[in-house]
Order: structure tokens, then C-alpha cells, then sequence
């Protein structure tokens, strides 16, 4: 008889995980407490616009390739991935714009432009983060304790990896101005931490970014946890919406889950919920002071014309991006003068917005609520007419004349929505104590057979690198069913 598994949260880690184990025979359950799949990948319609509420890029492509060769299937048959080009563009405050193309030769003569000999320099920086990049790729399907570093194996990795170094500084060993270090280094806020605060080994995402380039799924972002959906019910996975996990606890060699329509014991459990919640609220811990990620004010609108001069993905930068960064992550205060991030799906993917028309996703990062010592809410309408008047002074229009449909997410609705703690966005904070070998392990240390699969757990956040921590679950079950 199959092994039962259940488990709790269909976000993309959760669905990923069910694939593979659904694959591997194993008679798997997952329970989710919303109406739909995707967690933070969510979709939302209105008046024919299609907004992806959270992550809004394919880095790795071939992380997601994996997952689905791992069930003998192919990508293509599921997703549709196009490479967008350019990547993106970044405005600095003084005027002045950078556009990384997916050709680097052309992004080299926008370097250059910025600061003389930086063309040789990129070339050297890519060359780093490639080497980094070799190293780290093969641990990302790994899960390593802080035991691990009684190996002397591991010693040397540290070195290599340049962990103690950050993401900043390594940028800065490369690039003399400020404007092409905070260019090489944004990337640490997609992971909600600062870049001074990032360790360098970060930098393989700068690697993707210009190497593997970045990618669109047509229909899109919303379609990665429907095809991951597909594939688990493929092979036999059953999916319960709108239950959610009550609680969770050891019960007779099994684990017994608790829910609104009754009670589940499965011989494994692996937890797609955000860790700080699943450990407090699910497991009714305490749980050790972790650092979290910064939270988000997202902005959703359906505009009425195509708008010009923006690309696919584009970056405003704040006149001072060091006060900027120090008043989200240190002040704990809504900044001043916030850097944000415009996502255009409808450059590339015009099936998001009725004909002619376009989508703008607006992403403010803020602190999230630990100790939070302001209220959003207090600077909202500031925030929206800074942001606005940015936009309509690049793109020559006045959005208020423009809007068909506004929704907004704030960082309450990521407690409300999603049970993040603290709003953190993007769940615990990537620093050097939280990540590697001392980031939460993708098993439960007290309860047999639990298991973990998230962004807060190894091997860390972003899509790509959640789907490579299912493979890390279903490699643990398996090897454990067969001991």
C-alpha cells in the first residue's frame, strides 16, 4: 500500500512537491486554505485584466525544466516561456537611464555610457558571479545543517563563496559609481533585504539575470502554479481547496492533521505555510528571533491606452538609495523618497488587458510589521502621487485620467491573505546568519517524518529556488521510506 502524504499549503513549493511525490507513487493529499492554488503567485481579474499579484519573473529557467523532467513530462507542454527584450530599465532620480538588454554587447555600450571602462569590468563581475554560480547550484538541491560544517569539505566553500563578504562590496570591487553598484545589486531587494546586508553570494542572481536571461510565461505568472497544478493531478495528487490546517501533531508513529472538515494522519507531512506561522501557529512554538524580509505596497492598474517609454520590467531609483534602504530596513519608517519597481506584462503579453489597453504593477518596498514604528496607511496618498508623478513624467500622460481599475495589497493583507508573519513579503530575511547552513532545514527536528518546503526554508526564496527545495523534500521522503 502507498505511503500517505500530506500536504499542507498548494503554493508553488506545495504543488512541486506533490508532483514529484505523486510521481514517485506515493499517495498524496494537499490542503489549502484558500479557494485556488499559487499562495503569493496569485492571479487577479477585473473588468478583463489579469494582474499577477506577487512574483513577476522566470529567472533559471532550467530549475523549472527539472521539475518537470523529474515526472518524465516536458516544460513546453505545460508553459509557454519567452524571453523578454529588453530585461529591464532603470531610471535614476537625476534622469539618467540604464537598459540591461538581453544582447550584452548592447548592455556593455549602456555601460559605458554611465562609466568608462565598465564594459571590461562587467565582463569581469559576470565572470565572478558564473564561478560563484557553479559552486552554489549543485548545494541548491542540498539540505545542510550548521552540522555540516564539521566537514571540511564545506570549509573551503565558505571562502569561495565569498559568505562573508557582501553583495554590495562585491559589486563595489568591480564598479566606481554608485549608480552601476546599486544597478548590479537591486536584486537583493526582490529578496527583501538590502544589498549591504546580503551576502555576495547573491550575486548568482545577477548572473542569471544577464546570462540566463529573464523570461515571461505566456497567459502569465499565474499559469506556473496552474501547470504545476496540472502535473500533480496528472499523477494521481488530490487537492483540497478551502480547507485549511488547524494543527499538526505526532500521533502514533503517524502525523495527524487537524482541519475544518475533520482529521487526516498521514506518514508524512511537509508544511508549504510560512515557517514562522506553521512553527507558532500550526505547531504552537516559540520560535528564536529570526530576521524578516521587508514588506510590499502593491499597486494594481488597468489602464485605458498603451502607454511609451516603459518596458517589460522597470526600476525607479530614489535620489538617495542608502537613506532609502536605511529607513526600510534599519528605521523601520515608510521612506521618505521610496525606490519602486514597475512591472508591464502587457508589453510582451498583451492576452493580460482587454485590446489596446494596459497593465501596470506597482511593487513599494516597506518595512514589514515587526516593531514597525509607522502606519502605511499614514503615507499612502504621498507615496501614490510620488509613484504617479514619476510614471507621468516619463511616459508623458496623467495616469488618474488614464485608470479603468485600482486595487491595492498592503502589508496587512500579507498577514490576512497568506499568514506571513510580520508581512515580510518574502518571508525571512536572506542575511548571512539565515542562509546556507543556518537557514531552517527542510525537516522538522522534533516531529518524525515533517518536513519543510518554502521560501523561508532551504534553500531559500524566489521561484526557481523554491521548486529546486521540493526536490530536497522529495529526495528526504524518499530516502527515508527506503531506510
Amino acid at each position: 500500500m502507498a505511503k500517505k502524504v500530506a500536504i499542507v499549503g498548494a503554493g508553488v513549493g506545495g504543488l512541486a512537491t506533490a508532483a514529484r511525490l505523486a510521481y514517485d507513487g506515493y499517495d498524496v493529499e494537499v490542503f489549502e486554505r484558500l479557494p485556488e492554488c499559487g499562495g503569493r503567485n496569485h492571479l487577479l481579474e477585473d473588468a478583463g485584466f489579469k494582474f499577477d499579484m506577487g512574483p513577476s519573473f522566470v529567472l533559471m529557467p532550467d530549475f523549472f525544466e527539472e521539475v518537470f523532467s523529474y515526472c518524465a513530462e516536458h516544460l513546453k507542454d505545460y508553459l509557454e516561456l519567452r524571453v523578454i527584450d529588453p530585461s529591464y530599465k532603470i531610471f535614476y532620480a537625476d534622469g539618467e537611464t540604464l537598459t540591461v538588454h538581453r544582447d550584452s554587447r548592447r548592455t556593455k555600450e549602456e555601460l559605458e555610457r554611465i562609466e568608462k571602462g565598465s564594459a571590461k569590468q562587467f565582463d569581469k563581475f559576470i565572470a565572478e558571479t558564473a564561478r560563484i554560480y557553479g559552486i552554489i547550484k549543485p548545494l541548491l538541491y542540498k539540505c545542510v545543517t550548521y552540522k555540516a560544517l564539521a566537514n571540511p569539505y564545506y570549509w573551503s566553500l565558505i571562502g569561495s563563496i565569498r559568505a562573508f563578504q557582501s553583495y554590495w562590496q562585491l559589486a563595489r570591487k568591480y564598479f566606481k559609481s554608485d549608480k552601476l553598484c546599486y544597478a548590479f545589486t537591486f536584486e537583493a531587494m526582490f529578496m527583501g533585504v538590502s544589498p549591504y546586508q546580503a551576502p555576495a553570494f547573491y550575486s548568482v542572481i545577477s548572473y542569471t539575470d544577464h546570462v540566463q536571461k529573464i523570461a515571461h510565461p505566456m497567459g502569465g505568472m499565474y499559469k506556473i502554479p496552474l501547470a504545476l497544478e496540472k502535473l500533480s493531478r496528472k499523477f494521481g495528487a488530490k487537492i483540497n481547496y478551502d480547507c485549511p490546517i488547524e494543527d499538526i501533531a505526532q500521533a502514533n508513529g503517524q502525523i495527524s492533521l487537524k482541519h475544518g472538515r475533520g482529521q487526516i494522519k498521514a506518514d508524512y507531512a511537509v508544511i508549504n505555510a510560512d515557517y514562522a506561522y506553521a512553527q507558532t501557529d500550526l505547531l504552537k512554538r516559540k520560535i528564536p528571533g529570526f530576521k524578516y524580509s521587508c514588506s510590499t505596497y502593491l499597486i494594481y492598474l488597468g489602464i485605458k491606452n498603451k502607454l511609451k517609454n516603459l518596458a517589460h520590467h522597470n526600476l525607479f531609483f530614489s535620489r538617495d538609495l542608502n537613506k532609502n534602504l536605511e529607513q526600510i530596513f534599519n528605521e523601520k519608517i515608510i521612506p521618505e523618497d521610496p525606490s519602486f519597481y514597475v512591472h508591464v506584462p502587457t508589453v510582451t503579453d498583451t492576452s493580460l488587458a482587454p485590446a489596446g489597453k494596459e497593465i501596470l504593477y506597482l511593487l513599494i518596498p516597506v518595512p514589514n510589521l515587526m516593531n514597525a514604528k509607522d502606519a502605511l496607511l499614514r503615507h499612502q496618498e504621498r507615496i501614490r502621487r510620488l509613484v504617479f508623478d514619476k510614471i507621468n513624467s516619463l511616459c508623458g500622460c496623467n495616469l488618474d485620467q488614464l485608470i479603468e481599475v485600482e486595487d491595492c495589497f498592503y502589508p496587512e493583507d500579507f498577514i490576512g491573505r497568506y499568514n506571513i508573519k510580520y508581512a515580510a513579503t518574502f518571508g525571512l530575511a536572506h542575511n548571512l546568519t539565515q542562509s546556507a547552513f543556518f537557514r531552517p532545514a527542510n525537516f522538522d527536528s522534533k516531529i518524525k517524518n515533517l518536513y519543510y518546503a518554502g521560501a523561508s526554508t532551504q534553500p531559500g526564496g524566489g521561484l526557481p529556488v523554491v521548486i529546486a527545495g521540493s526536490r530536497i523534500v522529495a529526495d528526504l521522503i524518499k530516502r527515508k521510506s527506503s531506510s
